[in-house]
């Protein structure tokens, strides 16, 4: 009896697992699903199959691309502000009789300066400030900020001697260079004299533009309640009693730019929305492109994507129109951006590629 009852144990253990096995060959070997021929038979060392890890998607792919261009926008901003000191960027008294007796101007860095040191030696010296002035621009446009700046200077030695009319353009051209290169102290003593110079013959708008660009060296060196009044207090009546409205719409968006410096954006919006209002009324058009992009930039500090979304598109129109390649890259940066965060996976890759486009083309 017992040997019967060990017999039918036996029997029962052996169809449990035969059964169990069976479950086992039924089970894939790679739960994912996507290994699905394999040899069962393989006893060799080592697993049956080595599970893989789930193919990643394309929107996983599209975030670590974003990832890629994380701390460029700095490279961007600069950029941009190369481009300000360009479209500010004052020319000599002379520049047109350069123009005429010079043209072609040399085309590379050792014909200009031989061009130049040969009007050094000949004792040229207003020629000499105003083709170190030509070249400088040149190099800026370039790039190139250390060399204009050691131009810049070459041309301000020669300019001492020279007209007043090359000395103020060297100066003032090396004060916003000094400005981007963060040498304060000597952008600020420069500035100091303009101001002296404008107040001593009663220049008033001369007066105002340069309290501006006192002011914002004032907010570089974290001056910033300083900086406020400079140009609440002082350039602002200026500009008023004068009506030269250009200048006012720039201190007002140079305001702007020092309450994004405290990171104090509506604030910023609100001078923002006067500069804009302002530059409509008074069709100063070159200036919305920069101040649609600062609202919708203040926006996208702020979390308020949807609302950013739509200034960045509405710069993006005006920079498309004046063919501004630079603004245009740092719109993009942030419209794609925007698309991520809001998970709009198709129009995040489009911006990523017209970032890249425009990124190789001008870096």
């Amino acid at each position: 009896m017992i040997d019967k009852v060990r017999v039918t144990l036996a029997i029962s253990l052996m169809l449990s697992i035969l059964s169990l096995k069976g479950q086992d060959n039924d089970k894939p070997l790679d739960p994912s699903g996507f290994v699905t021929k394999y040899n069962n038979s393989f006893a060799g060392i080592g697993p049956k199959v080595y599970v893989l890890p789930t193919p990643r998607t394309k929107e996983e792919e599209l975030v670590d691309s974003y990832k890629e261009k994380t701390g460029f926008f700095d490279s961007i901003s600069r950029q941009l502000d190369v481009q300000h000191i360009i479209e500010d960027y004052k020319f000599t008294s002379n520049a047109n009789y350069l123009k005429q007796n010079f043209n072609p101007f040399p085309t590379n860095e050792n014909d200009w300066n031989a061009l130049i040191t040969k009007l050094e030696k000949n004792n040229n010296l207003p020629l000499v400030a105003g083709l170190a002035n030509e070249y400088a621009y040149d190099l800026l446009k370039q790039g190139e900020v250390n060399k204009s700046i050691a131009l810049l200077i070459r041309g301000l030695n020669a300019a001492k001697t020279a007209g007043t009319g090359e000395r103020i353009a060297l100066e003032h051209n090396l004060a916003s260079a000094y400005l981007y290169n963060g040498n304060y102290s000597d952008a600020s003593a420069m500035q100091e004299t303009f101001f002296k110079s404008a107040t001593d013959s009663k220049a008033s708008v001369d007066q105002a533009n340069t309290l501006v660009r006192i002011a914002l060296l004032q907010a570089y060196q974290k001056n910033y309640q300083a900086a406020e009044n400079t140009i609440i207090r002082r350039a602002f009546p200026l500009f008023n009693k004068t009506k030269f409205y250009p200048g006012k719409v720039n201190a007002l968006i140079t305001l702007a730019k020092i309450y994004q410096l405290q990171n104090k954006h509506t604030e910023a919006q609100w001078f923002l929305i006067q500069a804009k209002d302002l530059a409509e009324d008074k069709k100063i058009n070159n200036e919305l492109p920069e101040i649609e992009f600062m609202l919708a930039f203040s926006k996208y500090v702020q979390q308020n994507y949807k609302i950013a979304l739509i200034e960045f598109e509405n710069a993006k129109k005006l920079a498309d129109v004046e063919n501004n390649k630079v603004l245009q890259l740092a719109i993009h940066d942030k419209l794609g951006d925007i698309y991520l965060l809001m998970e709009n996976y198709k129009d995040a890759e489009e911006e990523l590629s017209n970032y890249w486009r425009l990124r190789k083309e001008l870096f």
